[in-house]
């Protein structure tokens, strides 16, 4: 987790944050973006949806003072090649706060059966739901993705709401 954040410092990550086929504007839930894993495959990222509050399927309660967000991403992978990703690596939420949140692997039932870990054969698709625990008191104003862990050499960005 450490790498993507120190991926997001590094001049050498270029940011997306434009929508596929977007000729401006900045992306925001909803939106698919095209990016690069490490071994510069192409694949379609989309910010599906925000759960804010999201709720556990194992009856724990977060720390007192923060509540549960689910992150679900829609990945396509648009290469000839197999791709692979880990949520739990790769994403991170910016709070209004300015503090980066990382992944705190718990299960929630915003996330059904998907799974944080997606491998997809060449022209498939899948979903990546993850777990995050921050301040009730912040709201979340961007979501984060760093392919390969901050490895890549880009990462994608969409604005909440």
């Amino acid at each position: 987790m450490l790498v993507g954040l120190a991926a997001g410092c590094s001049s050498s990550a270029s940011l997306v944050n434009h929508a596929v086929g977007s000729s401006g504007g900045v992306a925001h839930v909803g939106d698919a973006l095209d990016l690069k894993n490490q071994a510069g495959r192409d694949f379609h990222i989309t910010l599906a949806k925000v759960a804010d509050p999201a709720q556990t399927v194992n009856q724990n309660a977060p720390a007192s003072g923060k509540r549960f967000i689910a992150a679900v991403f829609n990945v396509d992978n648009i290469s000839s090649q197999t791709l692979s990703t880990d949520g739990d690596l790769d994403a991170n939420i910016i709070g209004s706060d300015g503090n980066t949140y990382t992944p705190t692997h718990n299960a929630l039932s915003e996330c059904g059966s998907n799974t944080v870990k997606v491998q997809l054969a060449a022209g498939k698709s899948g979903t990546s739901c993850v777990s995050f625990e921050i301040k009730t008191s912040v709201q979340v104003s961007k979501v984060q993705f760093y392919p390969a862990a901050g490895s890549a050499s880009d990462y994608g960005e969409w604005l909440v709401p």
